[in-house]
């Protein structure tokens, strides 16, 4: 099956990257687009993708911290489900943005020309979160495959099933700020939290199930799984009609609907019949996604070949990679009939048989009873948590302190969406460090001389790797080439202030003067006001140094401009702001 699977796949990827490119280069008018909200296919397949990345967490992590069997290729499928859905999620919000090469820029981190992002910002959660659950899904899915070979790490995967229990959640309550932040009346509603988490987990689990169908076997607990979901959804879909009008009729017929027929034995027992059940809640979510994001656009949300083309892209890419590290990792994902958890058949039906009364009594009398704040898991993340609690507290005191937020009102509601997720990344960290060191490192003496210059070489190519980045980012990089690029005007023209303002200043200012206001709020701080009185207190000869030295998140426009354009700009903006009175 995987073979045929690859086939279509590379039969999309042709058309999927030229759409991309495409895209790319024309920017936010090639796709579907919503005038009122400015959002269009990117931010729906953004959160399409998003939401299928949580199936891993949900049937691997949060299982194992909940003491579920599940057998290990199902477990590790689904977290490899979750890599390759966060990986292709994530090109879609920079394509959004238009600076696909820029990326870090979103990190709320100085640069050297002292350029920081604003912590503020819905774009800036999305990426301190999803790069975070990245990482960590990235860990568990590492420390479940290297258990084989270096056993003692499975002792940590129970501690870092807690730290991504709560990110599961996290994550996509963030992304859901993100819509209920807005303007757009159709997005405000305290529901969107629960809504978002519940889509996103009810698409993973249909994810699962195409995989586990290609597989070739089936797991009745996930299809019990997809018809509690399918009725929450439902139920959210309904009340939310009831309550303000919208409705989506298409999703709900196709992932709504159509999944209770996995009531009916005939089509629940038959594989081709799971299989487009499966793929119709896919389907359906998928066109809700759409409609969800462009509200505007109305029921039936208008697909170009440029829209249709990114749908190829990104089901291209995920399905190769899938196959491509399942192929790679083989018997390793396959193994043997085992399950990993810490209960057996029998202390199931010993608990279950429990009256609710007798619980406490029983477990005080069960010697391997222990008590939660004295669990392994416990005292494992004990110290890791702190560490990572402290840091993060600093890390915010050194945001606030910075002079990009002078005028911008910043308070701790307003970091309170990257406090868990970074505190979790560094507890995480830790463990994993400690485990690695006590376990893999003694072992690595056992390897062959080639075998541990194999691997110091990679480290060491890791290390270069990562230093370059780390130089480039806060080395600034260079504007002068990308504005002359994109801001270019004919050598007679470019002593007229209104042009220069209007193709060097505009992005942030406003070509009035009143800011491009939501480019900038997305972005950076919010830039000072053109008023006449704060304009005449600074002076003229202030101001043309602020223009060629920069100040803050603006570039220093010294080398592309004189003083006597610096000057005549300034004149342009004390007449902006006259006019702005």
């Amino acid at each position: 099956m995987y073979k045929y699977l690859k086939d279509i796949a590379l039969l999309l990827l042709l058309p999927g990257l030229v759409a991309l490119g495409y895209a790319l280069y024309n920017g936010p008018a090639s796709w579907a687009v919503d005038g009122n909200t400015f959002w269009g296919t990117p931010i729906s397949l953004f959160v399409f993708w998003i939401g299928l990345a949580h199936a891993g967490t949900l049937l691997s992590a949060i299982f194992l911290v909940l003491d579920i069997k599940l057998d290990k290729r199902t477990a590790m499928l689904a977290e490899l489900s979750t890599l390759c859905s966060l990986a292709v999620a994530v090109v879609f919000p920079l394509m959004h943005l238009g600076v696909l090469e820029r990326f870090y820029m979103v990190l709320p981190l100085a640069d050297a020309r002292m350029n920081i992002a604003n912590i503020r910002s819905p774009l800036v959660w999305d990426f301190c979160c999803i790069v975070i659950y990245g990482v960590l899904s990235l860990l568990f899915f590492g420390t479940h495959l290297a258990a084989g070979r270096f056993p003692g790490l499975s002792k940590i995967r129970k501690p870092l099933g807690w730290l991504l229990f709560p990110l599961v959640l996290w994550v996509h309550t963030v992304v859901s700020l993100d819509f209920a932040a807005t303007f757009v009346p159709e997005w405000r509603g305290a529901f969107f939290p629960v809504y978002f988490i519940v889509g996103a987990i009810y698409s993973g689990l249909a994810l699962v199930g195409c995989i586990l169908w290609f597989e070739g076997y089936r797991m009745r607990l996930l299809e019990q799984l997809v018809k509690i979901g399918s009725w929450l959804l439902c139920a959210i879909w309904l009340w939310n009609f009831m309550v303000s009008g919208n409705f989506c009729t298409s999703a709900f017929i196709f992932a709504g609907l159509l999944p209770q027929l996995l009531l009916v034995s005939a089509i629940k027992n038959s594989r081709v019949g799971r299989l487009l059940i499966y793929v119709s809640i896919l389907f359906g979510l998928l066109l809700e996604r759409l409609f969800l994001v462009s509200p505007g656009l109305g029921d039936s949300v208008p697909f170009g070949l440029v829209d249709l083309g990114l749908l190829a892209f990104g089901m291209s890419v995920f399905i190769l990679g899938f196959c491509g590290i399942r192929w790679y990792l083989g018997t390793a994902i396959e193994g043997e009939s085992t399950f990993f958890g810490e209960v057996d058949d029998s202390d199931m039906v010993q608990v279950s048989e429990r009256m609710p009364g007798e619980a406490n009594a029983a477990a005080a009398d069960d010697p391997e009873y222990v008590e939660p704040w004295r669990s392994y898991e416990t005292r494992t993340l004990r110290f890791p948590m702190f560490v990572g609690v402290s840091l993060t507290v600093l890390f915010c005191i050194w945001c606030s302190a910075q002079l990009a937020y002078d005028n911008v009102e910043l308070s701790l509601v307003q970091m309170a969406p990257i406090l868990y997720p970074m505190s979790a990344l560094i507890a995480a960290l830790i463990v994993v460090g400690k485990a690695f060191h006590s376990e893999v490192v003694p072992e690595l003496g056992s390897f062959s001389k080639k075998t541990r210059v194999i691997w110091s070489a990679v480290i060491i190519a890791a290390c270069i790797v990562l230093a370059g980045l780390l130089g480039a980012f806060f080395g600034g990089g260079s504007s002068k080439a990308n504005d002359a690029r994109v801001h270019s005007a004919p050598a007679e023209q470019i002593s007229n202030p209104r042009l220069i303002w209007n193709s060097r200043c505009s992005s942030c200012h406003g070509v009035d003067g009143k800011f491009n206001e939501k480019f900038v709020r997305e972005y950076y701080p919010v830039p000072q006001k053109l008023d006449s009185a704060r304009l005449d207190s600074i002076g003229v000869d202030s101001l043309v140094q602020v223009i060629l030295n920069g100040r803050t998140n603006m570039n220093a426009y010294e080398g592309r401009l004189s003083k006597a354009e610096a000057r005549g700009l300034v004149h342009y903006m004390q007449k902006l702001a006259g006019e702005a009175k």
